[in-house]
């Protein structure tokens, strides 16, 4: 029987010859009595030149280099062309399967091995370029099945040969296997072979759990130097096992997916990781060591620690730069206030954190699905008993989003007079006028009244001044009126306004309304206070005091008339 190759050539010449035979049966069924190509343009000579039809193929090689241009290049070409192409491929694929068969019976040790994954990247490759040509046949009238047919085999074919390596699997190969290549091989498995493929693994593990309980029965047989040695052994062997049971679990995932069951399997795999004995101080630092100069111990996690501390300082930059970015695309939005702008900047930088957070510990191998499911229903539960925090939550995105105040804003809410320092979601943080900080939760300030002082750019300062009824009240008012005008920070307009407002019991009072900016409100009324009373004093005009008039009466004697005198 000949070899795969020995076949090859032969395929490869007949790939060649097939598109000149179907050129030749195509010019001849279109005209019968036209002379053949190579006569024609004998007979023409130089008059005209005709373009030859793209030839398929010679070499794997060059068909994985035109599968992605096969499109281009046989665009508007006759169908007997297009199908010697896919007869070309199909008959590639088929030699590029017998190719890796013979490499899968070759020895573990066989250079021949280092091709196994390029020949199996060129088989999809080809397999995916014929897919395309069966199509195009396919939408031009031809009849397709023979050839969906020998794709199917080649595609079953190349499973087969997957079971079969799985077969001869040592645990130098499985322990170097990638996940994501394991994980692509089995998808396309059926249940039936996703389970012989889980008793091939599990079979591995089985052998390097017997190898490390007799590292382990050795050295608690064994003299210290023994002890050891065998202790040494067993940590390389250890990490090795720690290697196969993620690949194992991934077979088992896909087992369970195909709706298998994997619970015998999973207990397996649980029941073989036990704490290694301690049989002495020598053998215990020895297996430190080796662990930690292990690729698998030691070396492992430091890789992962490295990866997840450069993995919190890029995203701690990132989330730095988002919030730079965030902060600049919220200044652009007028109508957003300090307080809305600060809340989405810290929950942009924050955000990030915590999802960088989340990553370095899925570097360090931490699995994330259950810390996810315990922390909803953590917020389940926190949700219903924090039902106060919750309202502090909502009043302060109500607050952001209505905008009653806004740092720096001086307000009288819910028992407290101050500036607005900040605000989270929880609380918001009032500066008094005496230094003092107050945090008011967010519940209580949006469920009472709001008094913004400094909302508007201009305030009305109201001041009451009282004379005596003794004095001349037109001079008051016009020594009032002209210490407003005079002073630099009382607005004309709207301008002062100066009455005689109420007859109080000791006093005429009359009430002064200035117009200033917010900003100058106090400057204005403590001048405004101290210039009247200097003023005044100079005016003669009097302030006065509460006053009372007692009577006094003599016992016995008789009281005075209230009446008045008597008129005679």
């Amino acid at each position: 029987m000949p070899s795969a190759v020995a076949v090859r050539p032969l395929v490869l010449a007949l790939c060649l010859a097939l598109p000149a035979i179907a050129q030749e049966e195509a010019a001849e069924s279109t005209n019968p009595g036209a002379p053949a190509p190579a006569q024609a343009q004998d007979e023409q000579g130089d008059e005209a030149s005709v373009t030859p039809p793209p030839s398929p193929p010679a070499t794997s090689a060059d068909a994985v280099e035109r599968a992605g241009k096969l499109s281009d290049e046989l665009e508007a070409q006759p169908t007997p062309v297009v199908q010697g192409f896919l007869d070309a491929y199909l008959a590639m694929v088929d030699a590029e399967l017998a190719e890796l068969a013979r490499i899968e019976a070759a020895p573990t040790e066989s250079p021949d091995r280092g091709r196994e994954t390029e020949v199996r990247a060129d088989i999809e490759t080809l397999i995916s370029a014929a897919d395309g040509l069966v199509k195009t046949l396919s939408k031009a009238g031809a009849d397709m099945e023979p050839a969906r047919a020998r794709l199917v085999t080649a595609r079953d074919a190349t499973t087969k040969i997957a079971i079969t390596e799985a077969g001869s699997l040592t645990r130098a190969t499985a322990i170097e296997l990638d996940k994501e290549v394991l994980k692509a091989r089995i998808r396309p498995m059926t249940l039936e072979l996703v389970q012989e493929e889980l008793g091939v693994w599990l079979a591995l593990l089985e052998a390097t759990c017997a190898e490390i309980s007799a590292k382990e029965i050795a050295g608690l047989q064994s003299t210290d130097e023994g002890q050891a040695r065998f202790s040494e052994q067993a940590v390389l062997l250890r990490g090795q096992r720690g290697r196969l049971i993620e690949r194992v679990n991934i077979v088992i995932s896909a087992l369970e997916k195909k709706g298998g069951d994997g619970a015998t399997a999973k207990a397996y795999v649980s029941s073989v990781v036990a704490t290694p004995p301690i049989t002495g101080v020598n053998a215990a630092i020895t297996s430190f060591t080796a662990w930690l100069g292990s690729p698998d111990g030691g070396i492992a996690i430091g890789l992962e620690l490295l990866q997840a501390l450069a993995t919190l300082l890029v995203v701690f930059l990132i989330s730095r730069i988002a919030g730079a970015v965030a902060e600049r695309a919220m200044r652009r939005v007028r109508s957003s206030s300090a307080l809305l702008r600060q809340f989405v900047v810290s929950s942009v930088e924050k955000g990030l954190v915590l999802i960088g957070f989340l990553m370095a510990l899925s570097a360090l191998g931490v699995n994330m699905a259950p810390m996810l499911a315990a922390i909803g229903a953590a917020g389940l539960v926190l949700g219903l008993a924090l039902q106060g925090t919750l309202g502090n939550l909502a009043s302060g995105l109500m607050i952001m989003v209505f905008r009653p105040f806004d740092v720096d804003d001086i307000v009288d809410t819910a028992g407290a007079f101050g500036r607005v320092m900040g605000m989270t979601l929880m609380t918001t943080t009032i500066r008094t006028m005496d230094n003092r900080t107050i945090h008011v939760p967010n519940s209580m300030v949006w469920g009472d009244v709001i008094t913004n002082v400094t909302a508007n750019e201009t305030r009305r300062v109201d001041m009451v001044f009282g004379i005596s009824y003794g004095s001349d009240f037109a001079r008051a008012r016009e020594v009032l009126l002209e210490i407003l005008t005079s002073h630099d920070k009382v607005l004309e307009d709207p301008e002062p306004n100066v009455r005689v407002h109420e007859l109080a019991d000791s006093s005429v009072n009359l009430i002064t309304r200035p117009w200033v900016k917010t900003t100058d409100y106090w400057d204005v009324f403590w001048d405004v206070t101290e210039t009247v009373k200097r003023r005044f004093d100079h005016e003669g005009i009097q302030i006065p005091f509460p006053q009372r008039d007692v009577h006094f009466y003599n016992e016995g004697a008789p009281a005075p008339s209230l009446a008045g005198p008597e008129v005679k």
